[in-house]
């Protein structure tokens, strides 16, 4: 598990030092940096498995995130023309590197760099991240007749970064059992994978049932739902076109956090498309897959889904010193971070000015007298 990310010239940051744990929020309005802290991890992890991270390089642009060329990713007001990073954690005994910046280069040179907390030390057999890696990106694939299949993905355990492999993946692994300790069995029918699914998208979206066919000829996978409500009589198989967002853009986010154990997930705006019901019970499936042995970093700009893993944390499914959460701002043009904590019953300690406060400035207006 990485337990500090530090960041030094990279994007927004001049630098960047962020406490990690089991499950990580980043919070704050757009632009604030959020997602620069995603892209340093996609780009390391992209960088170690095309092979150049070993080899002392950098990679900006691949199937991970594609970050332009040296003159994206440098601060622009940084003293010195280099980029670092710092990662700490049970199993990476502090892992720093310098890279020279490089104007037009895509790839970036590890180099020495005579500083305390960027000190060079190459990777060198194990993965920057232990085992399993997901990305869920903001932009997911939406609803469509068909999906791609891909036995190579699929052994990969690889939902694509927009989701486009998410179905080829619960096809090939809908008989994957998960342990009977597993906390994100609770309430599904069975332990297969395609039950704990299922469930989990009745919770987003109750009634819903899920259903697979593939089509080998054509390497492709038939997504489609069935719903029977309570009271209701069950629907006919609707195909995903006829069905809407929300429950294509869920599924991603739902694989993503039912992943084996020693994943790493990085998931975008999981509330996206999702009433608010639905995000609150996306986060008590955060919760419960970091407390299942996965490593959780969640942007989100969601008071749902923030509620939800405070709920969660009152319930007693996750401690509060397994969350951590960040709220990202920009005062005088400079990023920080403030990181209120959680207490056993849910409360933070204290609510940063603009912190998913705009529900009660709406309410103060809706009842301040009239004109």
């Amino acid at each position: 598990m990485i337990q500090r990310i530090g960041l030094r010239n990279f994007k927004c940051f001049e630098r960047l030092d962020l406490p990690c744990r089991k499950l990580n929020l980043l919070c704050g309005l757009n632009g604030m940096g959020k997602s620069s802290v995603i892209q340093a991890l996609l780009v390391l992890r992209q960088s170690f498995e095309s092979g150049e991270l070993n080899s002392g390089r950098l990679v900006l642009g691949g199937e991970r995130t594609d970050l332009g060329a040296g003159s994206d990713v440098l601060f622009e007001d940084a003293e010195e023309e280099l980029i670092g990073f710092t990662l700490e954690g049970d199993d990476l005994p502090g892992w720093s590197q310098a890279f020279a910046y490089s104007r037009a280069g895509d790839q970036l040179s590890a180099i020495e760099a005579d500083s305390a907390d960027i000190v060079s030390s190459p990777w060198r057999k194990q993965p920057p991240f232990g085992g399993h890696f997901a990305n869920v990106e903001a932009e997911r694939i939406g609803p469509r007749k068909s999906y791609p299949l891909s036995e190579v993905q699929a052994r990969r355990r690889d939902l694509g970064g927009r989701g486009e492999f998410a179905w080829n993946y619960l096809q090939e692994h809908q008989d994957d059992l998960l342990g009977a300790s597993d906390l994100r069995r609770a309430g599904a029918a069975g332990h297969r994978l395609v039950e704990v699914v299922d469930h989990w998208l009745q919770e987003v979206s109750p009634g819903a049932h899920l259903h697979l066919e593939s089509v080998q000829a054509a390497d492709a996978v038939i997504a489609g739902f069935t719903f029977d409500r309570p009271g209701d009589v069950a629907s006919q198989r609707h195909r995903a076109t006829n069905v809407g967002f929300g429950l294509s853009y869920a599924l991603p986010v739902v694989l993503a956090l039912l992943l084996p154990s020693g994943t790493l997930s990085l998931i975008e705006n999981p509330e996206a498309h999702l009433h608010p019901r639905g995000q609150t019970k996306l986060a008590e499936l955060a919760v419960r897959g970091a407390g299942s042995g996965l490593q959780v970093f969640i942007e989100t700009h969601s008071d749902h889904f923030l509620d939800g893993v405070r709920i969660a944390v009152h319930d007693g499914l996750i401690a509060p010193s397994d969350v951590a959460v960040h709220y990202f701002e920009r005062p005088e043009g400079r990023t920080v971070v403030s990181s209120p904590s959680l207490d056993a019953d849910g409360r933070l300690s204290h609510w940063p000015e603009g912190f998913f406060d705009q529900h009660e400035e709406n309410l103060a207006r809706l009842l301040a007298p009239g004109s």
